[in-house]
This record gives structure tokens, sequence and C-alpha cells, in this order.
């Protein structure tokens, strides 16, 4: 096959799944900003029901079936244009029952009378878990390995040497860094790179050494310091709101924290107005809370106080030093800002004491408002509920509850459900409640949850599914859903496979960074100070991430969405095509070249590199076509039709 029929192929398949898929973002690329710059501004005048981004993106907060619906048709479309690999075989067999995760789906699928998926081939099992534990594709030599290993517990095995490795530790820490919003600069706000490296080793720190979740929570929310020496108090930085009164920045500090940690992100709109009248379609718990209850929680953080001091004025340069004070209160006096003005109820006091609302507690004598707060955020059983939820949608591409930052509290019980035409919120709420127990009854370790979670055989299911395939099987978690892999996976991927590994400076980065997934955030990589500095390749290996929709960590969210143009890029990016050079003796393909006498024997390494599987018969006599006449020019083409795959784009 040459190559401008498989560039029109692969043009079409992602064409028909970006159509398909019906959600469309724009480019995650942020402009530069214009020079490096403090805190300025005058105030914004005060907010209104226009600027409601719950009324405003209804769709988001009240239609969890559109998950289910863009996984479903994603997945079909993905799976269709994969070829079956010569160990593969879709025969239905009885799935073992490995832990309890398997007792509750497929006694829910019994009931529903819902046959699940077959489990998955060795292959796709190894690139799967290895993709979603380490963030990198597994080599030729450790597929080989897998396949041919005949112990029975070789998958639980490859579970537990992958959780806690190097790689492990370099995608959770950027998977906890997208959650808290580690970046050096926002739309509001510069962190700056300093802010940014502090926090990111506070998080790699906790990543790598298995800290107890609810411990590093709290101590982010604690920390007192400087941002550019202590990680932890870094974090608070990025609550700041500009141009409003510091009520802004206590209820920003309040949702950001009620979201990342509670999975409730209705504070934002409960901040803003009473919920009854707003929220009655959409969230039933938040249509009983009121404005003055979201004030109570909003303030623990008010006498946390965030002191910016001058590092230097050319470039404008700042540091913020976070502390607690002993007096002040969340006040009623604000008719200006990013919320509606705040202002007492006829007869009521003008100042606001804090209350967790949620088990009516309030700050301990002598225990200052920020740790009374983590103290209670973190005991709350929603905190480790929201907990693994998050962890659960990593790997399943969907969370017990949709969406996992919207969760419903007035509809979790099974026992007490809710009036129609509201349902009961979880897929499964016996597992959600038995997965926060594990996490609470092993000291909230997230290892832990990972293991149970990758050690099922609901986890282990095939995306490949036998007979027709109806989309309200979703929820019941028949099939292994295929997501497009992120855009730190396909860069890795690419240089891993192609063997030609970049070199990014990262400001206040000792050694260069040689894997997307080590980045500090997803801006990098990209010199503000020096831009001189930014190097062909990091602009290339920049732009290459953006096209596939990292995101910024502010306002432009993360996804794993097709696009017409990630294909172009895919096809015709030199970030691609130059790693792709027979003549280079450094290269996967110049070393497999020289290796390799044997035509077959270079394509199935070819195969194991790139889609960690052997070809199939069909794929392998294609291939042997494409090494004639010019051996060495139709290896290049045959690695670059397999780059551009479904299959290596996709984790299945």
């Amino acid at each position: 096959m040459n190559k401008t029929l498989m560039k029109r192929l692969v043009i079409l398949a992602f064409a028909m799944i970006a159509v398909l898929t019906s959600t469309q973002y724009s480019s995650s690329a942020k402009g530069p900003k214009n020079d490096l710059e403090g805190i300025t501004g005058t105030y914004r005048e005060s907010v209104n029901s226009g600027d409601c981004t719950l009324l405003n993106k209804k769709k988001k907060f009240s239609d969890p079936k559109e998950v289910a619906h863009e996984l479903s048709l994603t997945t079909e479309m993905a799976v269709a244009k994969m070829a079956n690999s010569k160990t593969y075989d879709l025969a239905t067999a009885k799935v073992p029952r490995r832990n309890f995760i398997d007792n509750e789906i497929f006694s829910k699928m019994d009931d529903a009378n819902i046959t699940p998926a077959p489990l998955a081939s060795d292959e796709e099992f190894l690139r799967r878990v290895t993709l979603d534990i380490t963030g990198r594709i597994p080599s030729a030599e450790k597929v080989r390995q897998f396949v041919n290993d005949t112990s029975p517990n070789k998958r639980e095995t490859l579970v537990n040497s992958l959780i806690g490795s190097s790689e492990y530790v370099d995608r959770w820490t950027m998977f906890f860094g997208d959650l808290v919003k580690n970046v050096s600069f926002t739309q509001n706000l510069d962190r700056f790179e300093e802010g940014r490296n502090t926090l990111y080793q506070t998080i790699k720190t906790a990543v790598s050494q298995n800290t107890p979740y609810n411990q590093f929570v709290t101590n982010i929310l604690v920390s007192s310091g400087n941002s550019f020496t202590n990680g932890a108090a870094s974090y608070s930085v990025g609550n700041i709101v500009q141009m409003g009164p510091a009520q802004d920045t206590f209820d920003n500090s309040l949702v950001q924290a009620s979201t990342r940690f509670l999975g409730i992100s209705t504070f934002d709109c409960l901040l803003c107005h009473n919920g009854n009248g707003h929220t009655n379609a959409l969230n039933l718990w938040a249509t009983g809370v009121k404005r003055t209850e979201a004030w109570e929680m909003a303030a623990f953080f008010s006498r946390t106080a965030i002191r910016r001091n001058v590092v230097s004025r050319q470039p404008n340069i700042f540091n913020f030093d976070v502390f607690d004070v002993q007096a002040g209160n969340y006040m009623l006096n604000t008719a200006n800002g990013n919320r509606p003005e705040r202002r007492p109820e006829e007869g009521k006091s003008a100042t606001v004491t804090p209350r967790y609302i949620f088990t009516n507690e309030t700050p301990a004598p002598n225990e200052s408002y920020r740790a009374a707060f983590a103290r209670l955020m973190t005991k709350d059983r929603q905190f480790a509920r929201a907990t693994v939820n998050y962890i659960w949608k990593q790997y399943f591409g969907m969370g017990i509850v949709e969406p996992a930052d919207n969760f419903d509290l007035a509809r979790l019980d099974p026992n007490n459900p809710p009036d129609d035409p509201f349902t009961v919120q979880p897929t499964h709420p016996a597992l959600l409640e038995r997965l926060t127990d594990e996490l609470i009854n092993n000291n909230y370790d997230i290892q832990h949850i990972m293991r149970l979670i990758t050690q099922s055989s609901t986890y282990q299911l095939s995306s490949r599914y036998n007979g027709v395939w109806k989309e309200e099987y979703a929820p019941f978690f028949a099939r292994k859903f295929a997501r497009r892999m992120e855009a730190e996976e396909i860069h890795d991927a690419v240089t891993v496979s192609t063997g030609i590994l970049p070199s990014y400076t990262v400001f206040g980065f000792s050694a260069p960074i040689q894997y997307a997934m080590q980045l500090p955030d997803t801006l990098e990589p990209f010199n503000r100070r020096d831009r001189s500095a930014n190097t062909a390749a990091s602009i290339l290996g920049r732009t290459f991430l953006d096209t596939f929709e990292r995101g910024d960590r502010d306002d432009l969210p993360r996804t794993n969405t097709p696009s017409i143009s990630q294909g172009l890029t895919l096809m015709n990016s030199q970030f691609v095509n130059a790693r792709i050079n027979a003549n280079n003796a450094n290269s996967t393909l110049g070393r497999l070249l020289a290796a390799n006498s044997q035509d077959q024997k270079l394509i199935e390494e070819l195969f194991l590199t790139v889609l960690s599987r052997y070809p199939n018969k069909t794929e392998m006599n294609q291939a042997l076509s494409m090494l004639k006449p010019n051996r060495n020019q139709g290896a290049e083409d045959l690695m670059w039709v397999l780059l551009n795959k479904i299959d290596f784009i996709y984790n299945y």
C-alpha cells in the first residue's frame, strides 16, 4: 500500500471518529503572555445571572449520558478499524471474578441479562495497563516476555511491577498536577515558574512516597511559607482572584477544594445565590442549600493571608507568603468583584463564621480556620468517595458517578431514592461505597485502590465485544472503552518507539527533560523569560502536544477528543517524520535494519515496538510487499504507517 493511499485512509478514519463523537474543543495552545506581570487591575463590576457557569453549561452538569454515548461511539469506531492480532481469540468464555469489584459489576450484568466482553488478550492487557499506570508503551522485549510467560499470576505480577515505578510517578504526578491546577501562569494570575516547580516537587514526592492521600491534601491546604520555597504553600496562591475583594479569593479557595477533593462543584453556583430556583433540574442536594451556608464554608479561608513580594521589576516577578492571621472573618459588605453583592439578611449579622455544613462542626478552640477545614473535609466520607471515583474514571474512562466533579449528595443512597424524574446517581452505589471503605480502611493508600482496579476482571475485559453492542450497556462497564491517548502519552509513544528522545530545557530544572510526562505543567516546553532560548525542537514538541488537547490547567480542559488536525499532525509533522530515518544508526529503525537481515523478523520487531503486538498474517504479507524493492524506504514507510494506525493512537 503506498503512502498517499495510507494518508487518505488515516484522514478518513480521524474524520469519521471526530465527526461521530460530536464533541469539538478549541485548541489548547495558550498564547504567550505579554511579559511577566504582577497583580494589577481594578475591581470589576459585580456579576449577574448572565455570568452563571451552571446555567450557561447545563448540558455539562446535567447529562452524564453524553459521556457513555461518546465512549460507546468512539470505542465502536476505533475497534472496527483495528485488526485482530494472530494471538487474539474473541471466543466467549466464563469471565472469572477476582475480587469484590467483579462481584458487583458482573452481578448487575447478570441481573440485566447482559453478557460482558471476553477478557483482553495478553498483548492488549500489557499495552493497556502499562499506558494506564505509567503513561508509556511497553518495549518489544517486554511484550515478548509477557506473551511467552506461562505463569497463572503474570498479570498480577505485572501490575505490582508497574505501580510505584519511576514511570508511574511521572504519570500520576501529571494527573495530580492537573487535579490541583499547578501551572506557572493563568489568565488570572502568575504563580511563576519557581512557584510551579515547588508545587510540582511536592506532588511528585507525595506520589513517589505513596503519602496517604488525606495527608497530602491536608498538607497543601494548611501549609504556610513562601511560594518559591514551599511547594505546599504554593497551592494556595493558585486560588487568588484579582480585581475583587478578599471574599472572592475566600470563595475560590472553597470552590477549588470542594471540586478537587469532594467532587462537588456546585459551590461555584451557591456562592452567588441560593440553590432553589437555579439547581432544581440539575442537583437535588444543592437545591436545598442557601447562599448563607456556602458563605459559612468559604469563611474557613477568611483568616488565610497571602502577601505578594517583589522579586524583580525587570521583568516583573513576584513570590507570595502564605500564612494564617489570628483575627478576621468573612464579611458581607461587598458590592463589586466576581460575585453578586454580599449583604446580610435583614436583622442578621454581617459577619460570617465558619461552619462545615455537612456535619455542622466548627473550628476547635485555638485551631486555625484552614486547619479546621482540612481536618473536617478529609475525614468526611465524601472526600474518600470522590477520590476513588476520580481514580476509577482514569482507568475506565467514566466514573461510577458522572460528572465526577458534580456529585449530588441527595442521590447516592439506593435505599432512599429521589423522586422522579431523578434517579440514583452512581451506576453501582454499593461498589462506590465499598471502594470508599477500602480507601479509608487502608490509610488512604491510592496505590491499593489502583491494584484492586487493575487486577479485576472488569478492568481486564476486552474493548472488542461479541454480538451487538448497545449504548445502554455502557454504564454496566461491560467492555473496556477505547480512548485516544493523552497528549503526553502520544508524544512519548512516538519518541520511545522511534528511539529518538527530545531534550527539553525547563526553567528551574537542572537537567533536560526527555519525556513529556515529566513536564511540570501543560504549557511547557516554553521559556517566557528568554524566548530566544525556545529552540525549533521545543517549539515543535509544544505544538505537537497542544494539538492533542492537553489543556492549560486554567480555562481549557484536557480532552481525548480526536480531530482531523491531529491526524494531519501525525502524518506530516516533522516531530514524527524526522524520527523515521533508516540512515540514523541511533534510531529504532536504523538499529533494527542493521540487526535483522530477514524481512519477517524486521517486520515483527517493528510491530512489537510500535503497536506492542505481533502482526497477523494479512499484515505480515502487506508489510513484506512494502519492503520491496527498496528495503530501507519500505521500512520507513512501514513505520510511518504503524505510527498512524488507530491501535497506536488509542489505548484499548
